[in-house]
């Protein structure tokens, strides 16, 4: 736990320091004194003169932030164009949109190297499976099954992109909720073209149409001490069937041993070509059976791109990151995503980032460079305190050739600043109240 949290303090401390970098590089390419750039929040334990600026490391090692001459309506403006307010007002949008569009090509430089040095992905084969249970979000009549996808079928590509395993698969269907996805699957030596529409779940924005990986049921590992393991169940066993029920695939398996909790069930088992019958107790873990092991994945390897073609994939890969936010934002906005588990405040963020981070240096990238598109598109949005409502005054100025009253921007600010802390502060207590409920532990 220590781990997460410190790795995803990091994470999210290195995008507010690319974010105030982008102000401050702004700032002084447009002749706008920077009195203080900090690294980190509180008091400077270190700290050093460069030019006229101050450059410190706060106490505090999170994010940092970036103090302009000028840049608060109640300080003392003497007309010095050295100073923000007193600057003329492209110089300012060009300051205000400087950290917002060092995340975004901070993100896109991620998304380069994700692309350069590649990475391995557990996964499983593109072999589908229909969920037949009754769905919460799905109901009866799934997407899938209207569309006349049928267990055993293999999807081979989604709106015309090849796919090659179920991260391919996911990826063209939880990104085209309410949209009509072209699928080509291939059964029995045919190839169909289907149409499905996936539904949203509006707990995570994310599509669905009710399928599920068709994983083959051979053991990929066992928990030490667990019921498999006490059984003699062992990693590379083909399970054939459980009390009599046979198995082809993972869904079976749960399905024979759901609601058996702390009863003997008998197993059959394939071994080096032999058949073998064991005897397993579930036991019950929280609302579920656990059975103490999991069935072999995948790997796969991503290709390894040479530079230009990897700027390419890059910047189309953030250009579909900021059009995934948006549309995300604009679920929570109309209500068709609740925002009390769509939206993420900084305990979660932190939680989530280090979870990821764990997995490899890739997922790191990953995960920050997705952040870093949210902090773009989050700051642009005109509401007072945010960067984008520093770019409506400026313009407001350009057009009309006055200069606003300073006293009311202060109050108009200071009034945002209150409502955003107010909001950082329920969402991070419904943050804290999903981690005492478990549903940020993965």
């Amino acid at each position: 736990m220590v781990t997460t949290i410190v790795l995803g303090i990091i994470s999210i401390g290195i995008l507010i320091f690319v974010h105030e970098l982008g102000h401050f590089t702004a700032a002084r390419a447009n002749g706008i004194r920077v009195e203080v750039f900090s690294i980190g929040w509180g008091k400077g334990i270190v700290s050093f003169y460069w030019k006229d600026t101050k450059i410190q490391i706060g106490w505090i090692p999170f994010g940092g932030y970036c103090k302009m001459a000028g840049d608060s309506p109640r300080d003392s403006l003497t007309g010095n164009p050295e100073e923000f307010y007193s600057s003329r007002p492209y110089k300012r949008i060009l300051v205000a949109l400087g950290g917002p569009v060092f995340n975004y090509l901070f993100a896109m430089v991620l998304f380069i190297l994700i692309v350069i040095i590649g990475y391995q992905i557990h996964t499983f084969p593109n072999k589908i499976i229909l969920a037949k249970e009754q769905d919460k979000v799905l109901g009866e009549l799934t997407p899938a099954k209207e569309a006349g996808l049928k267990d055993g079928d293999v999807i081979v590509a989604i709106n015309g992109k090849a796919v090659n395993n179920w991260d391919d698969i996911t990826e063209g269907i939880v990104r085209n909720a309410l949209k009509p996805v072209a699928i080509t699957v291939q059964r029995d030596g045919r190839t169909l073209q289907l149409v499905a529409t996936p539904a949203l779940d509006r707990e995570t924005g994310r599509g669905l149409i009710g399928i599920h990986p068709w994983v083959e049921p051979f053991i990929g590992g066992v928990t030490p001490g667990g019921p498999a393991q006490r059984a003699g169940i062992q990693k590379g066993d083909r399970i054939l069937s459980v009390d009599g029920i046979k198995i082809n695939n993972h869904i079976d398996f749960y399905n024979a041993v759901e609601g058996k909790a702390w009863k003997d069930v008998t197993v059959v088992l394939e071994r080096n070509g032999s058949q073998k019958q064991v005897v397993m107790m579930p036991e019950k873990e929280d609302d579920y059976v656990s059975v103490g092991l999991y069935f072999k994945q995948i790997t796969v390897h991503t290709p390894k791109y040479p530079f230009f073609v990897a700027v390419g994939k890059g910047a189309v890969q953030s250009a579909d990151a900021v059009h995934d936010t948006i549309r995300g934002l604009l679920f929570v906005i109309s209500g068709k995503i609740r925002a009390k588990s769509a939206v993420a405040g900084p305990a979660k963020l932190i939680y989530i980032s280090g979870v990821i981070a764990k997995e490899g240096f890739s997922y790191f990238l990953q995960v920050m460079s997705y952040i870093s598109i949210a902090f773009f598109i989050m700051n642009l949005i005109p509401f007072p305190a945010l960067d984008g409502s520093h770019i409506v005054i400026a313009l407001y100025e350009a057009v009309t050739r006055k200069k606003p009253n300073l006293e009311v921007i202060y109050r108009i600010q200071t009034f945002g600043f209150i409502i955003l802390v107010a909001a950082l502060l329920l969402i991070t207590m419904n943050d804290i109240s999903s981690f005492f409920k478990g549903n940020l532990i993965p």
